[in-house]
């Protein structure tokens, strides 16, 4: 080849040379890109199973918290650590659905229940979670708190504390899903020297913990009373600073420090209405009994509904009175 030739061939290679550089850096651009949408569907797998985990924890807590309330219920026997128990029980059931359903889709999945106590509103239960989902080279790490309705209809949950403090006194009966004390109630009160225990003969109280609608609660005093008979008759229960927490109920305390609730308890009907006093029908003034008789104090009696025959009465004193908008004395 003479040396036009090499100046040729010099020239040709010099022009092919950016096609070539072009095709490398596509072939490299496609498998880069390839490796970005690699990792992206890694990322996008790993956050949707990080939510679908936590959109599941609510629904695991309300199972769990029905299953314990009815097992107190079933038993009379309190919890001694229900925060410890939801917690561990919650934490056995994730653990159950990510060993059966994520972690056998390429998944390494994690989740850790950290706590189970009280929430602000004390008809829900707080629920602290960390949750860590592994999908190849993406790892997803997240602390979440969750809050547990226990007023959810799908999942009803009982009161269990009148189970547990009238068990060694006769028990209790759920009668057309309304708690029926016999004379169990009587009977507690007695043993705690409370006076005039027998005006709780036969009495009834809530057993399904629902949110009172009359809300502010002085409108259960309008309408005459027939926003307190909607109530009772419904087995509301109401916000309360001395009512006991529905964790504290599963441990068998009528007070506790907590924010909690309260529902009101009613004596059987009769036709008497000169009966003036017994002991607040509020459940934990009547189980308080924290130090012995001094924590049930007694209340004025206030009809609320006549058949005719028969009063239907229940006794408050002038704080809860003035709490539900009810004239006090």
């Amino acid at each position: 080849m003479d040396q036009k030739g090499y100046v040729m061939s010099g020239m040709s290679f010099l022009m092919i040379l950016p096609a070539i550089i072009l095709v490398t850096v596509s072939i490299d651009m496609v498998h880069h890109g390839i490796e970005c949408d690699s990792v992206v569907l890694e990322s996008e797998t790993a956050l949707n199973t990080a939510k679908d985990l936590q959109a599941n924890i609510p629904i695991i807590g309300k199972e769990v918290l029905k299953y314990e309330a009815e097992k107190v219920v079933k038993t009379g026997t309190p919890l001694s650590n229900s925060r410890k128990t939801i917690k561990d029980d919650i934490q056995t059931r994730v653990d159950q659905l990510s060993l059966s359903y994520y972690n056998k889709t390429g998944l390494k999945v994690e989740c850790n229940i950290t706590s189970v106590d009280n929430s602000p509103d004390p008809f829900q239960v707080e629920v602290n979670s960390t949750i860590n989902v592994k999908k190849d080279r993406v790892i997803h790490k997240e602390s979440i708190s969750q809050n547990i309705s226990l007023i959810d209809p799908q999942y009803p949950i009982p009161n269990p504390l009148p189970f547990t403090k009238c068990k060694n006194y006769g028990g209790v009966q759920i009668i057309n899903n309304r708690i029926a004390f016999k004379s169990s109630l009587k009977e507690y009160l007695n043993a705690r020297g409370v006076d005039d225990a027998d005006v709780y003969e036969n009495a009834t109280t809530a057993y399904i913990i629902k949110k009172c609608p009359y809300d502010p609660y002085i409108m259960h005093g309008k309408n005459g009373s027939v926003s307190l008979k909607n109530c009772i008759e419904n087995g509301y229960f109401h916000e309360s600073s001395d009512g006991s927490c529905f964790l504290c109920r599963l441990e068998g305390k009528g007070t506790c420090p907590h924010y909690g609730m309260e529902t009101f308890i009613i004596p059987h009907s009769s036709n008497n209405s000169t009966l003036n006093s017994a002991p607040s029908s509020i459940d934990h003034v009547i189980f308080n009994d924290t130090f012995s008789s001094a924590g049930t104090y007694p209340g004025k009696g206030l009809i609320y509904y006549c058949d005719g025959l028969n009063y239907f009465k229940i006794f408050l004193d002038n704080s809860h009175r003035q709490k539900y908008g009810l004239p006090v004395f």
